[in-house]
């Protein structure tokens, strides 16, 4: 055996043991909480987010790409209604599916993810009623086996989802708040 090949079995070897211990010690679901003050009433805000036809307005990912096609499917705004989406820049394909809601306080929403890859993230609203505004609370979280783990912990999935989340939150805020200033000079 060449010097040669001696390296790039060495080389290979290493490659392969840190692929192992990455997915080893990768978290194997995200998980992000975040945190919005919003100066609005509770119920505009409640229906930014259990309104499925309102979710284009704050939705970063329509910030991404424009052109993005969508329906809205099920009685919006009531448990089952399901905004199902098609990228046109981001080449994306997937829906959101209301799945729990208490009133002014909760909302729960289910998401698959089908292009580019496969992913069922999840998404729970609770809104905390507070002097001058309402404070939600997102919870984010989806669930990434070996070795999806490995990739993500390498490319930082985490730190771009929880930008992406809180991107989410500043548009919800800025609409919310525009809404309720239309609302109150009514």
């Amino acid at each position: 055996m060449t010097k040669t090949m001696i390296i790039i079995g060495i080389a290979l070897g290493a490659v392969l043991i840190t692929g192992v211990i990455l997915t080893l010690v990768a978290p194997k679901r995200i998980s992000i909480t975040s945190r919005q003050f919003i100066k609005a009433q509770t119920q505009t805000v409640y229906d930014q987010l259990r309104l499925m036809n309102n979710f284009p307005s704050w939705s970063p990912f329509r910030l991404q790409d424009p052109e993005q096609k969508y329906v809205v499917t099920g009685k919006d705004g009531q448990i089952g209604a399901t905004f199902s989406w098609e990228g046109v820049k981001e080449k994306s394909k997937g829906s959101q599916k209301l799945v729990s809601l208490k009133e002014n306080q909760l909302v729960e929403i289910q998401c698959e993810i089908t292009e580019p890859f496969q992913a069922k993230p999840f998404f729970s609203y609770t809104l905390n009623e507070k002097e001058g505004g309402v404070e939600v609370v997102q919870h984010f979280e989806v669930d990434m086996p070996v070795p999806v783990n490995a990739i993500g912990l390498i490319l930082g999935l985490k730190g771009k989802m929880a930008a992406t989340n809180r991107q989410g939150l500043d548009l919800l805020k800025k609409v919310s708040e525009k809404s309720n200033l239309t609302f109150a000079s009514n």
